[in-house]
């Protein structure tokens, strides 16, 4: 996943391509998801994650802080939802959701703080590349937010939901520890 982020992540972030958070995230997800089914330990999905943000840090340097601080509070937000020690299918891909869902609004926080922008260049941001993606008028606002969040918790969900279940498969046929034959 560090690897991921440090080459696809500031490729796409780079060329301000819309939804890369959307993306990433994702891919991310489907790491941490793997990986806290797999080891059954609590805070396992957000170790990886300082994993992945010190891997970004260490190759791309501070311009990618921003990113960093997004994947560890979706990281922190996905931890806190597959609190449980076994957490079932269904936490995990609400734990997913959540997570995914949360790169959506992170510009909201980081454009102020990091690139000097207001709350309204970040909604404009998001609601202009939504408009051009989805092909809904610009002005309505709210339908174009409601579609992107939707597209957001889907995403997470079915991504969270598709981890756990390869991770089910493998360990029945005992190719993946914890769990299954033994």
């Amino acid at each position: 996943w560090g690897g991921l982020e440090t080459q696809l992540g500031t490729l796409l972030h780079a060329a301000d391509l819309p939804f890369t958070g959307l993306l990433m995230m994702s891919l991310g997800l489907f790491f941490q998801t793997i990986t806290r089914q797999v080891t059954q330990k609590k805070g396992s999905a957000l170790l990886l994650a300082i994993v992945a943000v010190f891997i970004k840090l260490l190759i791309v340097g501070g311009v990618a802080f921003s990113v960093a601080l997004a994947i560890f509070l979706q990281s922190a937000l996905l931890e806190l939802i597959y609190f449980h020690r076994n957490p079932s299918r269904l936490r995990m891909a609400l734990g997913g959701a959540t997570a995914v869902a949360y790169s959506l609004f992170h510009p909201f926080f980081s454009m102020p703080l990091f690139m000097g922008l207001s709350v309204r260049d970040a909604l404009n941001h998001i609601v202009i590349n939504g408009s051009n993606i989805l092909g809904i008028n610009a002005s309505h606002i709210w339908i174009l937010l409601f579609f992107i969040l939707a597209i957001h918790l889907i995403c997470g969900f079915v991504v969270a939901f598709a981890a756990y279940t390869v991770v089910t498969k493998l360990q029945a046929r005992g190719l993946a520890p914890f769990g299954g034959k033994t």
